[in-house]
């Protein structure tokens, strides 16, 4: 079973914009010391204020680049820059700006991190965001995201196994119900062929999930061997209702194709 990439990264922002975007975007603080001028002072708040009311971009990731040519130690110069080119889809140059950010800050903030690993997925460097992940892990280990990205790398890296035994710590940290943790894991019970198991939680994330590919596909797919081992033909026609949703098929692994499209 294949997953659809880029449907995965917009899950994970979902988590990275409650758990990480705080006061610090709103600029009133920085994990780097400022240069005392004022007019860096100035200049920072502006581009701030750029993002904030998400108006001139361009301009305000030239103010970080300026701000970078004045002071190359200025890791929060750097990590705006990447956040005002990841606005503006830029994400290889994103991701560089960011990368430089986390370096520099000596491992203090989360935000430079977890907004490294998502756009590194985004840019399909994989094991980059599973390297960050697992320092998410390590540094702010009371926060869910770093579990529930190296669930996320798990459905593209194949290490379904460890991927389940994170985002089940995900799952426990979050507060509240949960409907994209509980889907990602429905899907990682899907890869690791414990198809049982994984429907309860498609059946609690249909109502948010069921126009999604990912979702009709596992679900289909899960549906189908569940039905096939307990010869349930109304679970067998389900899996084809399911598998019929799905818009692409191109993503769907030939063996499940052959048993979901057979006559």
């Amino acid at each position: 079973m294949k997953t659809r990439f880029l449907i995965i990264a917009l899950i994970l922002s979902l988590q990275t914009n409650v758990f990480a975007q705080t006061d610090y975007f709103f600029g009133k603080r920085t994990y780097c010391e400022m240069p005392t001028d004022s007019e860096t002072k100035k200049l920072f708040d502006l581009g701030i204020d750029c993002i904030k009311h998400n108006l001139y971009i361009g301009a305000a990731n030239q103010i970080f680049q300026d701000l970078i040519k004045k002071d190359k130690t200025f890791c929060d110069a750097y990590f705006f820059a990447g956040y005002t080119f990841r606005l503006s889809n830029m994400n290889k140059e994103a991701v560089a700006m960011y990368y430089i950010a986390d370096s520099l800050s000596q491992n203090k903030s989360i935000e430079f991190k977890q907004n490294l690993a998502t756009t590194s997925m985004m840019v399909g460097k994989v094991d980059l965001a599973r390297k960050k992940f697992k320092e998410i892990i390590t540094f702010f280990p009371e926060n869910p995201e770093g579990y529930y990205g190296i669930a996320l790398t798990s459905t593209i890296i194949g290490d379904f196994d460890n991927g389940l035994e994170n985002i089940k710590i995900a799952e426990k940290i979050y507060t509240g119900e949960n409907k994209d943790t509980q889907f990602l894991k429905a899907m990682l019970l899907t890869l690791s062929n414990k198809h049982m198991e994984s429907l309860k939680y498609y059946e609690k994330v249909q109502s948010k999930f069921s126009k999604d590919d990912n979702f009709n596909s596992c679900y289909a797919a899960s549906l189908y061997e569940v039905g096939t081992v307990t010869n349930d033909e109304k679970m067998l026609k389900k899996a084809k209702k399911h598998y019929e949703k799905v818009k692409d098929k191109s993503e769907i692994a030939e063996n499940i194709k052959l048993k979901l499209e057979k006559k």
